[in-house]
């Protein structure tokens, strides 16, 4: 059975947990097998899935974090979040490979309900909406 919703989740650990100790490309692979006590029920699927976003996330952050500021009107990005900010790398990283660009939002969105501020999840909602539909 593969979960994507949960492996959502994990990813949004995994990135905010590499955001904070400011790791690089090369070693986004190392946290997973680092947590594998925390995430030992993911299946090889799952891992697979959520190495595929990290590392996209990763490696394209600039290009990412340009593209989510080009769209926040009157915001930085600095002043988004962290757990807001990893969430729209997530959702945004996904979508290059996962054409279901209305579920990545709901998902994405339903997260951050659960991890977000009050406010977080109008903000994801609309950068994502610009961005990925």
């Amino acid at each position: 059975m593969f979960r994507v919703k949960y492996c959502r989740e994990v990813a949004l650990k995994l990135l905010y947990q590499s955001d904070i100790l400011g790791l690089n490309g090369s070693q986004v692979d190392d946290l997973l097998h680092e947590n594998r006590n925390f995430f030992k029920s993911l299946n090889d699927e799952e891992r697979e899935f959520i190495l595929k976003i990290l590392r996209l996330a990763v490696e394209q952050k600039d290009a990412i974090d340009r593209t989510i500021t080009q769209n926040l009107i009157g915001w930085k990005l600095e002043r988004l979040l962290l757990v807001d900010r990893n969430l729209l790398r997530i959702g945004i990283a996904e979508s290059n490979f996962n054409d279901q660009k209305a579920i990545i939002i709901d998902d994405i969105i339903r997260i951050a309900k659960k991890y977000g501020s009050e406010e977080s999840y109008r903000i994801i909602n609309a950068i994502l909406d610009k961005v990925i539909s």
